[in-house]
This record gives C-alpha cells, structure tokens and sequence, in this order.
C-alpha cells in the first residue's frame, strides 16, 4: 500500500535549490540558458556590428523567455486525482488510521504516523485530500508566486457572510486547495506566539499538556534553523529538522528603510520574535518557511518524504472529497467512527478502520466543523434544520472562529524613487509579463525578489488600545502585529492587492504598512449551508464585532503614519494613497477599517479543546472528539484562542503532538 495516486513521484522538493528542480524536471537546461544569457552579455560588451547585436539580444531574450517559461510553468506531472478503480481498491483496505485532508496537519500526521520505525512501524495510512496534487507546481514553490494562488484553482476561494461591522461587506478568505493545504499558499512567515499564549490554553481553557513547555519541543521537533538562531538559542530552536526556516534572501532598499525608521521612532528592534525568554515586541526581520529560497510546505517537507520511504503503507488519493465519518455502535455505548464515505473519479466510496484504528479530521478550521456536522455531530437544532440525523449533540461544533483581521496604510513614492519598489522588479515595466532578471536570479542562485512574498518585514507592539482588562492586557502581549510591505497597495483591501496584482499592468513605487489586531476578540462561526456536502459552509468571521479590535488597527494606521514620517523615508514619502490624507479622525479611521478590513489568513477555533464537561468545547485535551470513540481532529480548528503570530508553525507543533497522543496511547494498551 506503498503508493500515491493523483500523480505524486519526486521525494526531494524541499532539499533541492530551485535550479536542481528545475534540471531534474524534463524542461530546459537552465545552466546552459544562464551560459548563453552570460556569453551574449559578454560578447555585447565586446562590440559587435549592429545586425550581430540585434541577433545576440534576440537570443538573449529568447533564452530569458524560456527560464521564465520553466520557471512559471509546472512540471510535467500527472495530476488528475483518484479514479474510480483506485478508490475502490482503497476501499477494500482496512486502515489504521484514515487522515481527512492532506493539509499542513495531514501532512504531518502522514509522516508520523506511517514511521517505518518505532510506533508507526507497519500501519496503514490513508490520505484523503479534496484539493489538487501538484504542490510542487513551480508557481507554488516561487514565493512570490503567491501574488497567482489567491483566488486560483489552489484556492477553496471563501467569502463570509452576514458581516455586521464591515460596512455590508463580505470578507474573502483563502484556503490551500491542494497537497500542503494553506502551507501551499501562505506568505510563509514562521511566528510562533508568545509563551503566554500557550500557557493561557492551559490555565484559562483547561487544556492540560499544551502550556508552553509542553509544546516547545514539538516546534523544535520539526525545525531545521537556517538563520543562525539555534547555535546562538538552542533552547528555542534546532536544525536538523524537516521543516526549514530562513530568512529570505532579498532585503528591499524599502525594508531596511523601516527598520531604520522603527529605530528614528523610538522602538526596539527585535532580532528573534520566537525567543520566549524576550519580549515579542520589537521590529526586525519575520523568518520564513524556504530552503533555498523556495517555499517549504508540510507537502514538500513531510508529506514527499514519507512516500519515498517503501517501507511504509501510506497512501493518498487526491481529489478525493469526504462525504460523512461513518458510524458504528461502540462496545462502550458510544457511536465509534468505524470509517469514511467519500467521492472520487464521480463514484462514492467508503474506506473503513481495522481494529483499534482512528478516524483523524484535518481539515482546517473551516472544513473539519462542516465534516463532523455533515456526519450528524455538532448543535442538534442546527442539524435537524438540513434533515441530518444527530448522532452526537455537540453545541460547540463551529463556534469560536477566529482570525487575524488587518487594514493598510499605503504611500506612493515621488518619480525621482522610480523602480525602488518589489513590484516594479518583478514585472517589465508597464506590462503584466514577469521581468527576466529575477526569474533567472531565483532559478540560478534561489535568491533575489521572487524568495519574498513581500511581508517578512516588521514587528509587534503594545499599542495604548491593550487595555488592561482584556487578555492581552492580562498577559502584557503584544496586541499589534505590524508587517512592511515594500509595495504600493493597488486596493485598500490588503487581500485584493495580492489576487489582483496579475492583472495590473502599471504599478507605481510606493510602500505599505498592514496593521493585524493579532490578538482579536472577535468571535465568528461556521455553520451549514445545506446537506449537501459540495456546497461550501456559511462562515459568519464577525470581524470588528468586539470594538477592542477596531481600536488596535486604529492606533496601527496611526503609528504607520508617524514611522512614515520618519527621516529614513524622507526621499521615498511621497502622497498617502490610503486611507488618504483626508481621514484623520478616529471616527473617519473606524469607517475606513470596516470598509476595508481584510483577513491575515489565520483561521482557528471552531472545533475547540478543553475539558470535556466544558459545554464551549468540542474536543479534549487529547484531541478526541467528546462522546465518540475512534475520532479526533487534529488541525487550527482545535486552538481554544489564537495565538499571537500566523498560525502555520501552530498547526505543525500541534499535529506533532497529536501523532504522539495517538501512537503513546496505543503503546499504552499494547
């Protein structure tokens, strides 16, 4: 049972530097066209006649033209998803442990749980991801490829609704719709909160076993430090790990400007945001999840991995979208997941668990509520309402979403500055078409603008709206995160800035600064939509619902304007683009974060852990889904608050500890 369908083969993607992927792909030789681009170069300064110009400088670009034909295109790869004959026969396998969603904590379990050493020695594991195989898509491994995921067919591509503080607007979310999950289209930073967060989820959400020494060995487990942190902090970080985190190999002449205006303004500067022996607050640079300036993701790092190894019996169908968790009465009197009903190649199947086997929901915080109400667990009302027989009353069952929402001040620089922004590197001027020059800069060396995603720049602060009674005030944390952009916005929507920059052809110079309330109090859900498990859920974020959040973006657009004014911008200030000079006061500043408010893309909550007598909750402590045997979600979902940073590293740490929960168990009864 060794094997992957939907077209996965190479087991190598995140060790490789972009060039080796590239020459290993059946494309062109991107060595011989650096050669030739460097040997047209060098026999132009030389002199030639113009007609011996005019044909180098053709063949010059032409090879250009091919790097960015490789390096923008996608292997050529099988990438259809399961047939209906190969999810037969998985149907025919009984499986110790069946992982519904290949995301960043599917990927995860996928690997620890399939060990051909120690625990995992001989089970068998099954993957079933609804999204696409291809994470190794060039676009995907790029970082600056994220500016063509959003809202493409890597994207679930969700909008909320029935907002009531975002001036009737609904608030677009993306959520990886492929192998890695949102690991695949995030901006990769690699925060990890404070240690007060995780010691809250102890003492304040009686999740005992996730206070922050719990959970530190378990970021560490998976990290493999490449800035230099762990020989200076071994206490807080490691190498060695799968999971690679760098800083990115490209500092824009923008972004050294902030740090330098951070500096002028009177804040600290911060050269580790994951030391939990310091403060959090601080501007520096963010790490990011890259090896050798391509994206890592749970699909490249761990995931890729794990299928090279024949000793293992794991495998994943892709395009393969659960249905329902089927039930069985249990020994004990509880329904016992005994398997899972889902579609593939236009037939549905069921898989079913061997013996002692377990039925894992990963499928983020929007997916896996939707898959455990559509299974007959969640608030009866609701259910009843859509005809789906109650398996399993659970009120808490989409409840307690949480996000990080942000809003954008943005400059336009003067016509002197002209080409200092990341933007106008990245493109030939004046069109859509990607400049060369970085193409070749990243295929060659994995490094230059395209190893950014344009935001691994910033810090975290305390802002006067922290009051004292609030969590974050209790924990004296930072409720601000604040991330640089060296980029004009084209909207006033951060989000629409990222889906829309394809489709722009002229982009001023100009820099921005989006200000994340990283510790909301906001609180949204996620209910049905109807039975029918291809229409997605109705997500209610309820953004801006609790004012403490309004106030945070408040005084983050107003210390945007004042580090804006600093003299290390003075040559590259040019007009506010947004919100605009006009808005000033704090009323005009509130009207303009709820037309714009946008998400940092951190989604958790809505399957919460803690005590099980605690009606708020879904989960316990060990992830298990309260009052069914054989089932537990192991994603976001579980997170009882959010912690205060993007949330991926999060996931990894938590699916590390549930591989743990789930196989220390089983050594227990063996």
């Amino acid at each position: 049972v060794s094997c992957c369908r939907g077209g996965l083969g190479r087991h190598e993607c995140c060790a490789r530097t972009p060039l080796a992927e590239m020459s290993s792909g059946g494309g062109s030789n991107v060595v011989l066209i650096g050669a030739v681009v460097v040997g047209v170069m060098s026999v132009a300064q030389r002199g030639l006649d113009p007609q011996a110009l005019a044909f180098a400088a053709f063949g010059a670009l032409g090879a250009l033209l091919a790097v960015a034909a490789v390096v923008l295109g996608r292997r050529f790869r099988l990438s259809r998803g399961a047939s209906a004959a190969e999810a037969a026969a998985a149907s025919r396998v009984e499986w110790d442990y069946i992982v519904v969603g290949g995301g960043t904590a599917g990927c995860v379990l996928a690997n620890r749980l399939s060990a051909a050493n120690g625990l995992g020695k001989g089970k068998k594991v099954l993957v079933l991801e609804a999204g696409r195989a291809d994470y190794d898509a060039q676009l995907v491994k790029i970082p600056a490829g994220v500016l063509r995921l959003f809202r493409s067919k890597y994207d679930w591509d969700f909008n909320t609704a029935n907002e009531e503080a975002t001036a009737g607007r609904s608030i677009y979310l993306c959520r990886g719709k492929v192998l890695g999950g949102s690991s695949s289209l995030n901006v990769l930073l690699y925060q990890r909160g404070s240690a007060a967060d995780y010691n809250s989820w102890e003492t304040e959400f009686g999740c005992k076993g996730w206070n922050a020494g719990d959970v530190l060995p378990h970021f560490k487990r998976t990290e493999d430090d490449l800035t230099g942190q762990a020989a200076k902090d071994p206490k807080h970080h490691a190498v060695g790990g799968e999971w690679a985190v760098d800083h990115v190999r490209y500092q824009n002449p923008l972004s050294k400007k902030f740090l330098k205006a951070c500096e002028e303004f009177g804040l600290p500067l911060n050269s580790d945001f994951n030391n939990w022996d310091q403060s959090q607050e601080g501007a520096g640079r963010f790490p990011v999840s890259e090896r050798n300036g391509a994206r890592c993701s749970a699909a490249s790092a761990l995931l890729e991995p794990a299928l090279a190894d024949p000793e293992r019996r794991l495998q994943v169908l892709t395009m393969a979208s659960a249905r329902r968790v089927v039930f069985a009465d249990g020994a004990d009197g509880r329904p016992r997941a005994a398997g899972v009903a889902f579609a593939a190649g236009g037939e549905e199947h069921i898989v079913r668990l061997a013996k002692g086997g377990e039925v894992l929901l990963t499928g983020g915080a929007l997916h896996s509520p939707q898959l455990l109400m559509l299974s007959g667990v969640g608030p009866a009302s609701h259910l009843k309402e859509h005809g789906i027989d109650v398996v399993k009353d659970v009120p808490a069952v989409g409840m307690n979403l949480q996000d990080h929402p942000a809003a954008v001040v943005s400059f336009e620089c003067p016509p002197s500055q002209s080409g200092v922004s990341v933007t106008s590197k990245l493109r030939v001027a004046g069109t859509a078409l990607p400049h060369p020059g970085p193409l070749l800069d990243w295929a060659l060396h994995g490094r230059g603008p395209l190893t950014s995603t344009g935001c691994d720049h910033g810090g975290f602060f305390r802002t006067p709206a922290a009051a004292a009674s609030s969590p974050q005030g209790a924990l004296q944390s930072p409720d601000l995160q604040m991330r640089f952009l060296a980029a004009r916005a084209i909207s006033a929507d951060g989000m629409g800035t990222f889906a829309n920059f394809r489709h722009t052809t002229r982009h001023p110079d100009g820099f921005s600064f989006q200000s994340i309330a990283v510790r909301p109090l906001s609180r949204g859900r996620v209910l049905l939509a109807s039975a029918d498990p291809d229409e997605k859920p109705i997500v209610e974020g309820k953004y801006l619902t609790n004012k403490a959040d309004v106030a945070t973006i408040r005084e983050g657009l107003k210390m945007s304007r004042k580090l804006a004014k600093q003299p290390a911008f003075a040559e590259y200030l040019g007009p506010e683009v947004f919100p605009g000079p006009e808005v000033q006061s704090d009323t005009q500043l509130d009207e303009y974060i709820a037309e714009t408010v946008h998400t940092a893309n951190a989604l958790v909550g809505t399957c919460r852990m803690g005590q099980e007598n605690d009606p708020l909750t879904v989960c316990d402590p060990e992830m298990r889904v309260k009052g069914i045997s054989s089932l537990r979600v192991c994603d976001a979902s579980l997170a009882p608050q959010i912690p205060g940073g993007q949330t991926g590293a999060m996931v990894v740490m938590m699916a590390e500890r549930a591989a743990e929960m789930i196989l220390g168990i089983e050594a227990k009864v063996a």
